[in-house]
């Protein structure tokens, strides 16, 4: 009895995602690209579900609450792909537009605060935007964000020195080439 009420839970979410589910999804959007525009670091991306998304390595998916900006600020679900570049988020039931939070437009994972049921954390982007979430206590989505965005930020200041100490080793030869070519 357990085994068909979790298969038809499965059914169920097939069919809200459009009969792929997350995986096979996944796998169509392979080389995919979505057009988009800016929203408070957040683009929008025209789309059905996950199958338009780059195909960049996804980390975990799952569900989050999402604060909404209007003037009641309702808690809404959305169904969440972590990847190593982005935060997706898109609506439960797979259709419309989702949105992608690059984490080159997020500063830090802040305000972690645990109620008995949910942790509350807040997603500040560089344009000191803030974008508010909650998760279950036990999901720890702030963590998996948090280590992602730090694992990105990483790699993108090694690249930065990289790149900084490929400059510097090129001005003195520059400089040398320089001094040879005046040179009678």
């Amino acid at each position: 009895p357990g085994s068909d009420a979790h298969s038809v839970e499965q059914q169920q979410q097939q069919q809200r995602l459009g009969g792929a589910g997350w995986s096979g999804a996944r796998q169509e959007a392979q080389g995919a690209k979505a057009a988009a525009g800016s929203v408070w670091g957040l683009r929008t991306v025209a789309m059905k579900g996950p199958a338009s998304w780059s195909s960049s390595e996804v980390i975990r998916e799952g569900e989050l609450e999402k604060r909404s900006a209007s003037l009641f600020q309702l808690w809404k679900k959305k169904a969440v792909v972590l990847s190593k570049d982005s935060l997706r988020l898109s609506s439960p039931e797979g259709g419309g537009k989702a949105k992608e939070l690059r984490f080159g437009a997020i500063q830090k994972v802040d305000c972690v605060e645990r109620t008995g049921k949910y942790v509350y954390f807040t997603i500040v982007t560089t344009d000191r935007r803030e974008i508010d979430f909650r998760c279950p206590g036990e999901s720890c989505w702030n963590a998996s964000i948090t280590l992602a965005l730090i694992d990105f930020q990483n790699k993108r200041a090694v690249q930065d020195f990289r790149s900084r100490q490929g400059q510097a080793g090129d001005a003195p030869a520059a400089s040398r080439d320089r001094r040879l070519a005046r040179a009678p």
